[in-house]
């Protein structure tokens, strides 16, 4: 196990959690988390219209399956910000974008 300065071991999820914040991937991480469970924090019929294309400093980029979906999304905005805090932590997402797109699938 690695060890601290003072010779006592760390946790290597620590030393993990630690790297992450300095090397400024927070966003990237938490990102990874929601693009794989993307349809369990939206619900199987929005993410089987749209997906998650970023998260930079509070801002959720979606792409939605054509214009009609890209309408239903920027209404549900709130919901989605709701639920991906609730998946990922509290204030991490602030704002939803959503563009539309040719069909996903």
């Amino acid at each position: 196990m690695p060890k601290r300065s003072g010779g006592d071991p760390q946790p290597l999820g620590d030393l993990l959690h630690s790297l992450v914040s300095k090397r400024g991937w927070d966003d990237r991480m938490r990102f990874g988390r929601l693009r794989d469970e993307w349809a369990a924090v939206v619900g199987p019929e929005v993410a089987a219209r749209s997906t998650p294309v970023a998260l930079s400093a509070g801002v959720l980029s979606i792409k939605a399956d054509g214009a009609a979906w890209a309408s239903e999304l920027t209404l549900l905005a709130r919901s989605i910000v709701e639920k991906v805090d609730s998946y990922l932590g509290g204030g991490v997402v602030r704002e939803v974008r959503v563009s539309a797109g040719p069909p996903l699938r």
